[in-house]
């Protein structure tokens, strides 16, 4: 099998294009991103969801969290060390990436010790209390925020990678 037709995949017309080749780490960021933003507006949608898959929901996005900041812990340590550069705008998205950290954590904490659905149903009955609630509130007001200027301030790998792993191109013919 020759490696053009490993990465040759029908086109959606003619079945003659191929996608672009995309590292799988890549894809793997990409698409993970992806869910987690649907899954972070899905949670946030209070009133779409109800409390219980809002509650659910809320703790898979905290597990996605880790996941996340497991997948990007390279990026991490050299963004951080990095800091001491003169690179303005690493040290703008390094900011953001710890506020929006700091305000997720706390968020999917609160929303923990406050649930009314899930833990119960697992026989766990978590603290109550105004303070709690005031607390995943600003902190989802805060992650609601966050979340559109990190997306914008990763805009172009966004488009970049999106173009690569959704746009045809033609199969070039050997001959």
């Amino acid at each position: 099998m020759t490696r053009s037709s490993v990465t040759s995949r029908p086109g959606p017309a003619a079945g003659t294009g191929r996608r672009r080749r995309v590292a799988a780490r890549t894809r793997l960021d990409f698409w993970f991103d992806a869910v987690l933003l649907a899954g972070f507006t899905l949670a946030y949608s209070y009133g779409f969801t109800g409390i219980g898959i809002h509650e659910w929901l809320g703790i898979a996005l905290g597990a996605a969290l880790l996941v996340h900041l497991t997948l990007h812990w390279d990026w991490v340590i050299r963004t951080t060390r990095r800091l001491v550069s003169p690179a303005g705008h690493d040290k703008l998205i390094w900011a953001v990436n710890l506020a929006l950290l700091a305000a997720m954590t706390l968020c999917v904490v609160s929303g923990i010790l406050i649930s009314r659905v899930a833990l119960p149903f697992l026989g766990i009955y978590p603290l109550a209390g105004p303070f709690w609630d005031r607390l995943h509130i600003l902190t989802a007001e805060v992650t609601l925020a966050l979340v559109p200027v990190h997306v914008a301030l990763r805009w172009r790998w966004i488009l970049r990678v999106g173009r690569r792993l959704l746009t045809w191109r033609p199969a070039r013919r050997r001959g």
